[in-house]
Parts: structure tokens; C-alpha cells; sequence
């Protein structure tokens, strides 16, 4: 490696920060590779020589031993906000002329080009800063602290000359977030990250001269800004952030609040008004289309959920307020019920009803989701061992796993104790995964999914053409089926077909079977079907309901059960593309080869092969009777 111009180049970056900057090797040795100019003065050595042999190149060297944690401990620590990927630290130390010093700061993750993973630690003078510095040593922006005591007295001042009954006051509080900002991290080096944090913090300064701004931690900005024509400068703010970073999946976004006090109202602290804003800001960061919220009061509610589904997901499941609904999925080919997807829903006796958007992502934000995976797979396994055991009708059903699930456990080990212990046929149980699990730890997940096809399940892609990265998806990954995001039919137009029969066509052509998800209406299915879509799932279907519930609803609607040996006819026919764009008949159960216009792919024919074998062989336990299939 090249070392002196990275050093140039480092140095050019970091001398400008305020504060000393330092980057740690991240090993059991924690090796010090670099210090900036200000971690020369605040240690009082004249060179970076002088640092080395006072510290001895280590971070232990850099404290006192009794104040000495390993930055990995300490990260995992959790002392600051883990979700940013920040902490904070403070410890005591001698400097080389033996003044003692107490240093206080914070540290993150990075990867430096040319030398690896690295801590990049972020140190100050305790008692300088308190008395002298009130800026952010990263962006040069007021402090946290320092920006809280002066809105403070700033909302006083305001306050004071508001007349009675004027509630609308001339400042506003904004909370502003940098969604997706560890990829740019990802993508450039630290010091890349920062220079754009600073050059973020001069827009800022130049949108807004007469406010107060802060940068909270890591990627998060609040200000306290004039009220007036507020929407407009952030929207214009928003889109200069936008377009310099120039990275479609990070963006910035902004929370605006008030300081309206309703009559007979205690006022609040300062903070808890920007934690307002923040609400408003979270409430949209996963909208591509809103660049602004407002807050209002419903978004507290959505806090006091939040803290009652922490509060109650142990005690949720032990009760049974959380149920396994079933969501037919049906054959066009044939008009049978080819199978069901396990979902979840919550009855809690006191509340009532807790949607799934509004549960699910709060448990997947709280790494707390494989709590209820686990749940939901059990609950599936019982029903498939009960149905067994009484000789009732089988369909094959999904169930869904977290990306979360693939962190936090071995979700192949659980499923396969799961089988086990039930005695249930793996065939019976289909896997599926989002886009969302494989965009990080590829590697890892193909090795993940690539055991679980060895182990006998099929592998289904969920919500595909919800994110950017489905094509890389359908590359990298090697799945049975793919299951078509329900908001290309929710806004049914010429452009949503169009897409849809690419996804259609495409998957036919990489041998992948496709069903499709949010059919509501007549239209959507006859459409589907003129496509040769093989399944579909949808409320023109049934919604998702009880066990029992979907029996009658069979039932009532003269379902028949699909068969294994249908379900390999079905498959290979479901690969073909016809001469004309009908699938056939709805009565039809195959497809001869003499109307087929294109055979499958030789990808396709070992897909098929593969199924075949891992329907007609990979069971655990007792083999369900085909008979009862129909009955």
C-alpha cells in the first residue's frame, strides 16, 4: 500500500475538522493509523512520532487503563444511538507534558481504501468544550447542547410578546434525516461521508442565515427557523440535498413542528417538541414521494402503539391475541386452490384489531419480528400435523421470513426442528423472503437460501417490483417462484399492465413460476389469466381468514384441492408460452407439447427436474394421503 498520499489525503480532510480525529484499526490490537492535527494539540505532542510513543500506537495507550473498554464492547454497548451508528464515549488521560485531561466523543464504523475496517473516533477536550466550543467538530454547526439552550431562550423570547389567545408562533421547530446515508458511508470513504455532512451543514447556514441549526448525531439535522414561506425553502433544500449526493435511494427528509401550547396545555420542553418533528420526518421516510410532513396529533398515537405492541408481544402471543390467518391462493390454469400464505393478525380483547402495517414493521424496527416468525411457523406446523392426523385436505401453505430472521437466528435449523418435531412433510411448507432481506449479506443469504433448497422447500421471492434492485434479485438468487407486488395491480393502467406481462414473461423465460398478488376484481384475474399467470391470491379470492373459516369458504365456493402429481403437471405447463397471449382452459389440468410455441429454457428444464424430485422425494415423517387431497 501507498501509504503517504492516503496520509495526504486524510490529513487535507481531517485538519479542517474541529476536534482530533483519529482512525483505530478494527482488530483485537486496535492499532492506531492515523491522527489529525487537532489530536496532536489536544494530546500536546508536537508529532505524530510523539503520539505514537506516548500511546504506543494503541488505543489502550490513548487512557487511562482503568478507563480502557474495546470499541467493539463499547459498540455494542449501545451507548448512543445504534440505529445511526454512532456511540459516544469519555474517558481520562495524561497528555505527553502530563496535564490530565478528561476526553469525551464519539466513534463509528467505517472502511478505509487500501487499509480495511477502521473506528473513526471524534475526541474533545471535556472542559474546553463546555467553556469554550459550542460547534459540532464534524460539520462546524452548533452542538446539540449548545443549539437546545438557545432555542430555549429563543421560544421564552417568543412567547413573551405573543398576544393572548395567538397561538401560531413566528418559529417552528424542523427535524431533517439523511434516509439510507450508511450507503453513501458504504460507497466512499469516511472522510467522503463527513466532507458531505459539512458541505450539507454549509446549505444549510446559506438556506436558512437567520435560524438556529444543529446536526443532532450522524445523519440527522434539526433547525429552528422563521415560519414563514417555511415549506417552500425546505422543499428547495430537500431537492439541493437530493441532487448533491446524487444516489437515488438516499434522500433527504424533513418533520416540521409547532410550538402551539392549546389553552389549559402544560408546556412542554423544548426537546419534546423536536421530537414532534421527528415523528412527522419518520412518518414519511419510506414515501419516495413526500419530501415534508407536518405533525399532528394522531402520530402521537402511533407512539403509544408503538409502546404497547413492545409492551405486549410476549403476552400477544401466549394468550392466542395473535392468530394464524390463511389467504387462499388459486391455480388459472385449473380453478383449484393451489395453496394458502400464513399471516398474521393481532385481536387484542381491550384495542381490538392492530392492522399488520401497523405491528409488523415496529417489531422489524425493534429486531423483535423473529419472535413472531416463529410463532406463525409453529402455529402452521400444528395445523398441517392436525390435518394429518385426521385425514383432512392439504394444500401447501407459505410463510413469511424476516431479514431480521437470517441476523438474529438460524432460520433453517428452526424450520427444520420445527418439521421434525411435528412430523410434517416439507413439501407442505413454502418459504418466502423479500426484497428487503437479500440487499445487504449477500453472500451469506444465497448460502442461506441455497440450504434451504438442498433441504426440500421451495424458495419464494415476495413482493417483487417493490424495490430497485429486482433484476440483480432474479440474477444473484435462485428462486421457485416469485410473487408479484400487489401495487401493480392496485393502480391498474396501461403502463402497470405492461409491466406486468414483462415480470410474466421474463419469469417464464428464467424457468420461475409467478404468482401474483392484490387481485380484486374480475378484471384483474381475466387479465392475469390472459397473461398465463399460474397463480393468483387476492380479496377477488378471499381475504385472509381462520383455518375454519377457509374450510367453509372452500366449501361454498366448490374449490377442489390441487394434488401432487396436478401441481407437477401444472408447473411444466405454467413454464410454456403459448401462441396466443390465453393461458388454457380453466377445466384444462395439462398442456400438450404440440401447443407450445417455445419450450422451457434449458435453466427451466433443471428447474422442473429439481421440483420434481424434491416434491415426489424430500418428505419428513409421516407421507400424507393423496386420496384425502380432494375429500
Amino acid at each position: 500500500m501507498d501509504a503517504e498520499p492516503i496520509k495526504k489525503r486524510l490529513h487535507r480532510y481531517y485538519d479542517l475538522v474541529a476536534g482530533g480525529v483519529c482512525l483505530i484499526q478494527q482488530n483485537a490490537e486496535e492499532q492506531i493509523l492515523f491522527v489529525n492535527t487537532e489530536m496532536l494539540k489536544l494530546y500536546q505532542c508536537d508529532t505524530e512520532s510523539d503520539f505514537f510513543q506516548l500511546t504506543k500506537e494503541r488505543f489502550a495507550g490513548m487512557m487511562e487503563s482503568e478507563d480502557y473498554m474495546p470499541l467493539a464492547t463499547r459498540m455494542n454497548s449501545r451507548h448512543g444511538d445504534a440505529n445511526e451508528g454512532y456511540a459516544f464515549l469519555s474517558f481520562r488521560c495524561y497528555t505527553r507534558r502530563g496535564v490530565y485531561l478528561h476526553i469525551e466523543g464519539t466513534f463509528q464504523k467505517g472502511n478505509l481504501p487500501g487499509v480495511g475496517k477502521v473506528w473513526m473516533l471524534n475526541l474533545v477536550n471535556k472542559e474546553h468544550s463546555m467553556a469554550v466550543s459550542d460547534l459540532d467538530p464534524v460539520t462546524g454547526l452548533l452542538n446539540m447542547h449548545a443549539f437546545y439552550q438557545r432555542v430555549e431562550k429563543k421560544a421564552d423570547e417568543l412567547r413573551a410578546k405573543a398576544q393572548p389567545g395567538d397561538l401560531e408562533m413566528r418559529y417552528c421547530p424542523v427535524y431533517l434525516n439523511l434516509t439510507n446515508f450508511k450507503v453513501y458511508n458504504e460507497l466512499h470513504v469516511l472522510y467522503e461521508g463527513d466532507r458531505m455532512l459539512r458541505r450539507i451543514g454549509q446549505m444549510l447556514k446559506s438556506k436558512f442565515p437567520l435560524s438556529y441549526i444543529t446536526r443532532l448525531s450522524g445523519d440527522n439535522f434539526a433547525l429552528f427557523v422563521p415560519r414563514a414561506g417555511l415549506e417552500i425553502k425546505i422543499r428547495d433544500l430537500c431537492h439541493a440535498v437530493n441532487d448533491e449526493i446524487h444516489i437515488p435511494n438516499i434522500m433527504m427528509k424533513a418533520g416540521i413542528g409547532s410550538l402551539e401550547v392549546e389553552p389549559g396545555e402544560r408546556r412542554r420542553t423544548i426537546t419534546a417538541y423536536f421530537d414532534q418533528a421527528k415523528l412527522a420526518c419518520d412518518s414519511i421516510k419510506k414515501d419516495a414521494t413526500r419530501f415534508a410532513a407536518f405533525y399532528h396529533d394522531s402520530m402521537r398515537q402511533s407512539v403509544t402503539d408503538r409502546i404497547f405492541i413492545l409492551d405486549n408481544l410476549d403476552k400477544a402471543i401466549e394468550k392466542g391475541h395473535i392468530q394464524v390467518y390463511f389467504q387462499p391462493v388459486i391455480r388459472t390454469m385449473t380453478g383449484k386452490l393451489c395453496g394458502c400464505e400464513a399471516l398474521s393478525r393481532w385481536i387484542d380483547p381491550v384495542k381490538g384489531t392492530l392492522p399488520p402495517d401497523s405491528f409488523i414493521p415496529v417489531l422489524e424496527e425493534s429486531r423483535l419480528i423473529s419472535r413472531l416468525d416463529r410463532y406463525v411457523i409453529e402455529k402452521v406446523a400444528q395445523l398441517l400435523r392436525y390435518q394429518l392426523e385426521n385425514n383432512l385436505p392439504m394444500v401447501p401453505i407459505s410463510v413469511n421470513l424476516s431479514r431480521y430472521d437470517f441476523i438474529l437466528m438460524d432460520p433453517l435449523a428452526f424450520v427444520e426442528h420445527i418439521v421434525e418435531q411435528y412430523h410434517i412433510p416439507r413439501y407442505y411448507l413454502r418459504i418466502e423472503v423479500t426484497e428487503s432481506v437479500l440487499v445487504k449479506n449477500r453472500h451469506l443469504l444465497i448460502d442461506k437460501l441455497q440450504q434451504f433448497h438442498q433441504s426440500g422447500y421451495q424458495v419464494w421471492l415476495d413482493d417483487f417490483g417493490s424495490a430497485y434492485s429486482s433484476l440483480n434479485v432474479l440474477q444473484n438468487y435462485e428462486f421457485d417462484e416469485l410473487k408479484i407486488n400487489q401495487g401493480l395491480l392496485r393502480y391498474f393502467n396501461e403502463d402497470s399492465r405492461k409491466i406486468i406481462r414483462s415480470i410474466v414473461l421474463m419469469a417464464k423465460e428464467m424457468g420461475i413460476h409467478v404468482l401474483a398478488e392484490g387481485a380484486e376484481t374480475k378484471e384483474h384475474v381475466d387479465f392475469l389469466r390472459s397473461l398465463g399467470c399460474e397463480k393468483i391470491q387476492g380479496y377477488y379470492y378471499g381475504r385472509p381468514m381462520p383455518y375454519e373459516l377457509l374450510r367453509e369458504h372452500c366449501k361454498k365456493k366448490g374449490w377442489l384441492l390441487e394434488t401432487l402429481s396436478e401441481e407437477q403437471a401444472c408447473d411444466a405447463a405454467g413454464l410454456v408460452n403459448l401462441i396466443t397471449d390465453a393461458p388454457s382452459s380453466s377445466t384444462v389440468k395439462t398442456m400438450p407439447r404440440s401447443s407450445a410455441r417455445t419450450m422451457p429454457t434449458r435453466r427451466s428444464s433443471r428447474h422442473l427436474a429439481r421440483a420434481a424430485a424434491r416434491n415426489s422425494t424430500r418428505t419428513c415423517g409421516r407421507q400424507a394421503t393423496p386420496c384425502a387431497r380432494n375429500s
